[in-house]
This record gives C-alpha cells, sequence and structure tokens, in this order.
C-alpha cells in the first residue's frame, strides 16, 4: 500500500501496532493492545484525563480496563484512529458491549453509529420474539440510562406484547424495571395492563427467593383474562405465606416506584394484593384515597391501548356478547331501525386510544364514542349520547344528523373502521376500509367509551 493517498488507511496502520505506540492497554481477559498517547487523549475526554493530569503527562506507561475485553477495545481503538469502523467488526453478538465501551469513552457519534447499525440488523432479522431475552442482555451489560437507542429500541418492542404471554426466564427483573421506567409515554402501544406488570414484578422477586415460593404466589396471582372474566378469589384456598412475601417485598421494593397501582381496580388490590404484604400500606392508602376522591380509577393499560372488549354488562338486551368479549352480535328481529348500542369496558380519560373493529354481515352499522350516560336502547349518537358514524354515510352528533364530505354510504357485509381517540387533545380521528380521516370530532369530554350500534342483524369484532 502507497502510503500518503488516504488518510483513514495510514491511520489504520497505527491501530495496536507497538511500533508507533508508547502505552500499553491491559484489557479484561489479559490481553495487552497498543496505543499512541497523544492520538488517544486528543480523541477521548477519558483518555485525556487518564493519561494527562492538569496538562502534565502521567509516568504510567499502561492503563487497564478490566471491565471491557480485547476485541471490544479494538473496534474502540479503531474508531479513536480513524473516525470509523471496518466492516464486519460490529455482530449482533458484540453490540451491547461495544456500545457499553462506547458509553465509557463518551464516544456519541460511535454510540449512535453502533445503534444504528444494530437497529438496521434487529428490523432485517425480525427479533420480536426475542427482545425479552435481548433487553435483559442489554441491561446487564449497559446502563439503562445510558444515551443510546438500543434500548430505546427493545424497550419499544417488548412493550407491544403480553407480559402475560412470556415466561418468566426470558426477561429480568432490572429489565422489566427498565421497561416501566422507559414507558409512560402516552402516544405509544403498551399492551400489558397494569395489574399484568405487577404480577411480573412479583413472581420475578419472588424467584429469588425460592421456586417454591414462586409457585405458591403463581397461584394467588391470576391471569389478567381472569381477572377481566370474573375470577372468584378465595383466600382460604392458600397456604399462609408471610414468610415468602417479607423476603420477597425487599427485591420488590425498587420496581414499585415504577408501578401505577391506581390503573388497578380497588377490588383487585383489596382482594388479591394487599393481603400479599407485598406493598406498603402508605402507598395503598394513597390509592384508595385517590379512587375516593376521582370516583374512579385510571384506565387499567398506559399509553396507547388497543385491547379493549365489549362489556356485557354495557349493552342492549337484543345483543350478545361472545369471543371472549370480542365479538357483540345482534339478535333483534324488531325490524329495521331497532337500534341498540353497546359500549367497550374501561372509561377513557388519559392517553391515545385505538378501536380496530370489523363489520360482519350486515351493512347498517354505527361506531362511535359515548359518554357515562350512553342509551343502550338506541345508536350511538343521539342527543346526550355521544358521536357516532354511521354506515349510510352520515355522523349522528348529539342528535344532530350531519352528511359527511364524500356522503358515500357503505356497501358490502365485510367493513373495517379504526378510530383513534386522542384524550390529550380530546379529538378523534375515524378511517373506513383504509381511507384516513373520514371523520374528525375535536372539543370532546374528559370521559368516553367506544361504543357500537347494531339494527335488526350483524356482528362487529374487535380485532386485537
Amino acid at each position: 500500500m502507497v502510503r500518503g493517498n488516504s488518510l483513514g488507511e495510514d491511520l489504520k496502520l497505527l491501530v495496536n501496532n507497538p511500533h508507533y505506540s508508547d502505552l500499553e492497554i491491559k484489557c479484561k481477559d489479559g490481553v495487552v493492545l497498543h496505543g499512541n498517547r497523544a492520538i488517544l487523549a486528543a480523541r477521548s475526554e477519558v483518555f485525556d484525563r487518564m493519561l494527562f493530569t492538569r496538562g502534565t503527562e502521567t509516568p504510567d506507561k499502561q492503563v487497564s480496563f478490566l471491565k471491557i475485553e480485547a476485541s471490544t477495545m479494538k473496534i474502540i481503538l479503531e474508531y479513536l484512529y480513524t473516525g470509523s469502523i471496518s466492516n464486519g467488526a460490529l455482530t449482533t453478538d458484540n453490540t451491547f458491549e461495544t456500545l457499553n465501551a462506547a458509553d465509557f469513552f463518551q464516544l456519541k457519534n460511535l454510540q449512535d453509529l453502533i445503534s444504528n447499525f444494530y437497529m438496521q440488523i434487529c428490523e432485517k432479522e425480525g427479533i420480536d420474539n426475542k427482545s425479552p431475552e435481548l433487553l435483559s442482555k442489554a441491561v446487564q451489560l449497559m446502563s439503562s440510562s445510558a444515551n443510546n437507542g438500543v434500548i430505546d429500541f427493545l424497550v419499544d418492542k417488548v412493550s407491544k406484547i403480553s407480559l402475560d404471554t412470556i415466561g418468566f426466564d426470558r426477561l429480568s427483573i432490572q429489565a422489566l424495571q427498565c421497561l416501566l421506567s422507559k414507558s409512560n409515554d402516552e402516544t405509544k402501544i403498551f399492551k400489558t395492563s397494569e395489574y399484568s406488570v405487577l404480577r411480573m414484578a412479583i413472581l420475578l422477586a419472588v424467584k429469588n427467593v425460592s421456586q417454591e415460593a414462586f409457585f405458591t404466589l403463581k397461584k394467588r396471582l391470576p391471569l389478567w383474562d381472569k381477572i377481566e372474566d370474573g375470577f372468584d378469589f378465595n383466600n382460604n384456598d392458600i397456604p399462609d405465606i408471610k414468610d415468602i412475601c417479607t423476603s420477597t417485598a425487599n427485591i420488590l421494593a425498587p420496581i414499585i416506584e415504577f408501578i401505577d397501582l391506581r390503573r388497578i381496580e380497588g377490588k383487585i388490590l383489596i382482594d388479591i394484593i394487599e393481603p400479599l404484604n407485598l406493598i406498603s400500606s402508605k402507598k395503598l392508602m394513597a390509592t384508595y384515597r385517590f379512587y375516593a376522591y376521582e370516583k374512579n380509577f385510571l384506565p387499567p393499560f398506559r399509553g396507547i391501548r388497543c385491547n379493549f372488549k365489549w362489556d356485557k354488562n354495557g349493552c342492549g338486551p337484543h345483543l350478545s356478547i361472545s369471543s371472549n368479549g370480542y365479538m357483540v352480535s345482534s339478535n333483534s328481529d324488531g325490524g329495521a331501525g331497532y337500534w341498540e348500542s353497546v359500549k367497550t369496558t374501561y372509561l377513557m380519560s388519559s392517553g391515545v386510544n385505538k378501536l380496530h373493529v370489523r363489520i360482519k354481515d350486515t351493512e347498517r352499522f354505527i361506531i362511535g364514542i359515548g359518554n357515562e350516560r350512553v342509551d343502550y336502547s338506541n345508536y350511538v349518537g343521539t342527543k346526550g349520547n355521544g358521536w357516532g358514524y354511521f354506515s349510510g354515510g352520515y355522523t349522528h352528533e348529539d342528535g344532530l344528523r350531519k352528511p359527511l364530505t364524500h356522503n358515500k354510504p357503505l356497501i358490502g357485509q365485510n367493513n373495517e373502521v379504526i378510530m383513534n381517540l386522542n384524550m390529550e387533545n380530546r379529538t378523534c380521528v375515524i378511517t373506513v376500509n383504509g381511507t384516513e380521516n373520514v371523520v374528525r370530532w375535536a372539543n370532546l369530554p374528559s370521559n368516553l367509551y367506544f361504543v357500537g350500534s347494531l339494527d335488526t342483524k350483524g356482528r362487529i369484532k374487535i380485532i386485537r
């Protein structure tokens, strides 16, 4: 190679080259690499502080990094000398270690380079199913508060998985704490109820006590689906667990601060959680006071909520709910105009909420939003009863029928509607069969339900 033609190629000759070096770098695995003091200090504040004190060179001829492997340090050195990394130097196996080292040496541009590489590889290979394990590994090897995109990327992936569907050996309690600390954005999807978050935290904590304790508490903490279906808890069926809970509470304490008990129904806290003595009475009392003053609890899911169900206690007498709450069907034979309505579970007062439904076997339906005074014996949109999109090409808003701009009735027995309700800016946008912004409502009230209305026949299925 002819020198002088490429600065980058020439500087590569300096990487780990004892001939041009005046510093030894001892790594975690005992391997000693070679570097140039002046170049490393000029390129890294960390090296500058280590090698020069108040502008005076320190006499040490060797520095040690007992947490960084030699293979990782070689990548750091190459970047410091050349400002780039050779193709193939980064892999999915060494990304976390290299990213952690880049954070240690305060190399922001290198962190960004590694993060972008990792996210591109993950998107290409499809890592969604492995994201809990990857987040656990990332948190183990890196600071969860490190300024890089990888942890945020993995948090976003895990947020879209229900924690009830993953095994307790796939997500560490440290990774769960990281997930919760970074998942307070009400505009992003979080697919796990706060009760399930607490359940996961408790069971991960108790696994550190004993396997027997884990199975004992697992019996006391039903899955969210069973809670929704009306789980009947009997304290008499479970043995005394006082000793188990004393040990578990200490492990659990740091993560409890990231769990919002106000999102868990009072009856669940009183019947299932409080008897475990895992949460301080002060924290529980603060939650109960919130219920008393607000006369409500927050939605059970943080972030965008996509997993609503139809409320069997909030529907007309000729409507029936099946498929574990995701399907509502009309059984009416009362003739045209015999409208009845059903609301979804959970009153919405915050965050971004999304309902995706498929309407089957009918061309006559209304999808909309209603307040706490929903009239189940009529369609949504009647006076004092909310806002409704009618498949005939109209909206019904507080009793007033308004034609849409396109004013075209839907044709066919199957249609899909997506409603995005943003309670932060009080707006609702409706997409119909892929056409966005068919309807847009603004200046909405502070508490709303999604509502569906059917005539004499048809079904409305919630798409999860």
